[in-house]
């Protein structure tokens, strides 16, 4: 149904054909800790003994990450091997530090855990680098590295 509905849409809008049926993949295979499918939130909770309430919210909690990703296949169709292999390798870095920093900030923890507002500025940084673009990754580093520094400065000063 995505693949007849959703795809010729977000090819007419200017987006790769793979790029458009990767986005419409992804999100498939996420319906399986979304609702109102969690099939897989269903099994979990009732494997567990858990609620299944509570399964559900701690599978949206650890699968944020993952419903960034498609829409940085229709932002940066590099990611999926289209284009030359230096914007490939540079789409490839800033993806990966995007995701690991937004999963820090909605965790709350990077080798400490993080106050407020180093988690708003982690979830920021992976906000700007969903774009690939050279202005918007010395954002979302300069902003990693305000959320990380004191932490880390803290660290040198007590060893």
């Amino acid at each position: 149904m995505q693949v007849a509905l959703l795809v010729p849409a977000i090819v007419k809008l200017g987006v790769p054909v793979e790029a458009a049926h990767m986005f419409a993949l992804y999100f498939a295979i996420l319906s399986a800790i979304t609702p109102p499918v969690a099939l897989a939130v269903y099994a979990a909770s009732g494997i567990s003994g858990a609620g299944l309430w509570d399964s559900g919210i701690s599978a949206l909690k650890l699968g944020a990450t993952g419903y960034i990703v498609p829409f940085m296949f229709v932002f940066g169709p590099s990611l999926l091997m289209i284009g030359d292999w230096s914007r490939i390798i540079t789409t490839s870095i800033t993806a990966l530090v995007g995701v690991v920093a937004l999963a820090a900030g909605l965790a709350g923890y990077a080798r400490a855990p993080l106050v407020h507002w180093q988690r708003l500025a982690l979830v920021a940084a992976a906000i700007t680098l969903i774009k690939p673009g050279i202005l918007s990754d010395l954002v979302g580093v300069a902003l990693i590295a305000l959320a990380i520094a004191p932490d880390y400065l803290a660290r040198r000063r007590a060893a």
